[in-house]
């Protein structure tokens, strides 16, 4: 073995080292998440459940929200159109996505239009929803001729589609 190959490979050896050490001194440090100072929208006013949250009056508010969980909350104004309050919200607290919903276009007990339909067959009668649901939810009505419950999806006129 030559005396600059056993230098050389020394200094490896402890370029190796001081690597391994940075290494184990940066993964000992804590990575703190990513916060980001953000202005939302918020409620002006309590807003109950089933109200139009943009009916009620939004201002803005600044927040300190994690960057992992920024996509959770309402980041702008046009995100609440068309939306009604899934729970009670609070005056000047940030907004969830799942405090939010579409409106209900049928309601529980008030009488509306079903339709079973087959290729060549459309029957319509009226039911009785016992749950009120949005566009696209899957709702239970009772038909007043037959007292049978069934299940039907809501359509976006407010009748409701029967589903086998």
């Amino acid at each position: 073995m030559r005396e600059g190959s056993a230098r050389e490979t020394v200094v490896v050896a402890l370029y190796g080292a001081g690597v391994l050490v940075l290494a184990l001194i940066l993964l000992a440090i804590p990575v703190r998440a990513w916060a980001a100072d953000i202005d939302l929208p918020v409620p002006a006013a309590v807003v109950y459940p089933g109200q139009n949250v943009l009916d009620r009056g939004i201002i803005s508010a600044r927040f300190r929200v994690p960057g992992a969980s920024l996509a959770s909350y309402v980041v702008e104004r046009g995100m609440l159109r068309d939306k009604v309050a899934a729970r009670t919200l609070l005056p000047n607290k940030p907004i969830m996505l799942s405090d939010l919903k579409s409106p209900d276009v049928v309601r529980a007990g008030v009488p509306v239009t079903i339709v079973y339909r087959e290729p060549g067959l459309s029957i319509a009668g009226v039911g009785v929803p016992l749950a009120s649901a949005g566009e696209g939810q899957m709702v239970r009505v009772r038909n007043a001729d037959s007292g049978v419950t069934i299940s039907g999806i809501v359509a976006a006129d407010g009748s409701i589609e029967v589903v086998n």
